[in-house]
């Protein structure tokens, strides 16, 4: 019989580091020591930018419940530090559910997980909530096999009735409203949903086969995003309905796409099955990543040194002040190429509904290609490393993970 989930955490025991965000928080597994259930709990050391974002990320995770979405379990500060509470997922990411079947996964299993990611968008947009972020190492899977969506980092409440504008995200899994800095709303989850798909089906990112280390190609590459018809390559052998699904996701105009509950209907997950992912044994992983490039992954820059930047390059917050967000992403090494990392708002030390300001952006001459910005990077991955388990936790035997 499985144990009850566990509701409230007041005495607990740190076990493990499964690792550190770029924020500065530390993600750990830990022991709920009246029950014994084990939990996942992400640290900053507070005041910080990083304590304010863990607030901000429980602020938008407490008032959502759906077995769809990694669960909440509350949050505590203490005098220097600032702890969210979240379930623990045994199944790792998506992103390791490929790695452990030889990098990528089997058109059902696809199915049935992208079926599980939608029902949990639908979840959120009927919440007037919007992922931000949606892409496998931001998806794990419970103790059922059940796909939840985690790390709201780039999560908000869209206003009914206004603009969502682009507060971040990864930039290979942008849409392309989002990479012109026109809006982020649930449209962009739907995108977002489809190249989940294809890095599900291929083992490697959306848009993986058009980039390279070289910056020209880069720089290419992220403009094809935005600005251009292109969409993320769909494999030639998906079936049918798997591609009828990613043209759905994939329409360049944001209001072409079908919502998340709408997708629900389509015969690519409607006859998605929970039984093709409930006969696969987990197994422990490591939380390293399998795709490490920063074209792949959301990154975060702190408030001090943004502040820096802000005071010797005026050019650079201008930009940012007059575009919010950008289509070019800040690709390999940001040092190499003289990009600079700029703040495009005042991170909040308060509790609020959702993040509301840009956290951090590139900024990007305008020369090369003809269009200028900078791009959002609000985002780190804190979540997926702390649900991506170390080979270490095997050892200790099996695992009493909460209920999901």
């Amino acid at each position: 019989m499985a144990a009850a989930a566990l509701v409230e955490v007041r005495h607990w025991t740190r076990l493990q580091t499964l690792g550190r965000g770029a924020s500065g928080a530390v993600v750990s597994l830990a022991a709920d020591a009246a029950s014994g259930q084990l939990f996942a709990v992400k640290s900053a050391r507070a005041p910080s930018a990083a304590a304010a974002a863990l607030r901000r990320e429980q602020a938008v995770m407490s008032g959502l419940s759906s077995p769809h979405v990694l669960r909440c379990i509350g949050g505590a500060g203490e005098e220097d530090e600032y702890h969210l509470f979240l379930e623990y997922a045994p199944g790792g990411s998506l992103a390791d559910a490929a790695a452990r079947n030889g990098g990528r996964l089997d058109e059902r299993a696809v199915a049935a997980y992208a079926a599980d990611v939608a029902r949990g968008l639908a979840y959120l947009h009927g919440k007037s909530v919007v992922h931000g972020d949606v892409k496998p190492r931001n998806v794990v899977v419970g103790a059922d096999g059940r796909a939840k969506l985690a790390d709201f980092g780039c999560a908000r409440v869209a206003a009914a009735g206004e603009p969502a504008r682009p507060i971040g995200g990864t930039p290979a899994f942008m849409a392309p409203e989002v990479a012109r800095g026109e809006e982020q709303g649930p449209a962009a989850d739907v995108w977002a949903l489809g190249c989940t798909v294809v890095e599900m089906a291929t083992g490697r990112a959306p848009w993986s086969g058009v980039v390279d280390d070289d910056d020209d190609d880069v720089f290419a590459a992220v403009h094809r995003i935005g600005y251009t018809d292109a969409v993320p390559e769909v494999p030639a052998w998906m079936s049918a309905e798997a591609k009828s699904f990613l043209a759905c996701c994939f329409a360049r105009n944001a209001g072409d796409r079908p919502t998340a509950e709408e997708l629900l209907q389509h015969p690519f997950l409607a006859s998605a099955s929970n039984e093709v992912k409930s006969t696969w044994e987990f197994k422990w992983v490591s939380p390293k990543s399998t795709l490490d490039a920063a074209f792949w992954e959301s990154e975060e820059t702190e408030d001090e040194e943004a502040e820096e930047i802000f005071e010797s390059s005026p050019a650079a917050a201008e930009s940012i002040k007059s575009l919010a967000c950008s289509s070019f992403p800040d690709w390999w090494d940001c040092e190499s190429s003289g990009w600079i990392d700029v703040l495009g708002g005042g991170a909040e030390t308060e509790a609020c509904s959702a993040p509301s300001k840009v956290s951090s952006a590139v900024a990007v001459p305008a020369g090369e290609m003809g269009v200028g910005g900078v791009v959002v990077s609000c985002c780190d991955d804190d979540d997926d490393e702390q649900l991506e388990t170390e080979d270490a936790a095997a050892a200790d035997g099996p695992s009493l993970p909460a209920e999901m």
